[in-house]
């Protein structure tokens, strides 16, 4: 039972990284259009790589690798965890839409306004708002 809690303590830790991430780029990518000077954007460019590629990515892949351990551990199978997995998807979906994101504001960082970018706040919440509302109530 003690492997069980700590994987779930590791899923839980790193859904909660994960989550932060999604909803931390879109401000980084609405700060883009209004850095100023090469050293400025420069800057920010490194920071939100870094956010993607050094937190946001392996937290990801653990949050993953750990939920699937906890679904064969637990065996705990219903109609919750197969919408789960769809929001989970469509989380995953989103993780690689920013990374596009992030490619094509290295190119143009005025690509788009700054409100544009803090729309993808919207998504970003609802999934992490839906997949806790399926894990904590089990509704179906």
């Amino acid at each position: 039972m003690d492997a069980y809690v700590g994987v779930k303590l590791v899923h839980i830790s790193a859904i909660a990284v994960w989550s932060a991430g999604l909803l931390y780029l879109p401000g980084l990518f609405a700060e883009h259009a209004r850095a100023h000077g090469e050293d400025s954007f420069r800057r920010l460019r490194l920071r939100t790589r870094a956010v993607y590629v050094a937190v946001m990515s392996p937290a990801a892949v653990i949050a993953i690798a750990s939920g699937t351990v906890l679904v064969f551990v637990a065996a705990s199978l219903g109609g919750w965890l197969v919408l789960k997995l769809w929001a989970v998807a469509a989380m995953v979906m989103l993780h690689i839409y920013f990374g596009g994101i992030m490619a094509a504001l290295h190119a143009k960082p005025q690509m788009r306004k700054p409100a544009t970018h803090l729309l993808l706040l919207a998504p970003a919440g609802l999934l992490i708002v839906v997949v806790v509302y399926l894990v904590t109530g089990k509704p179906v």
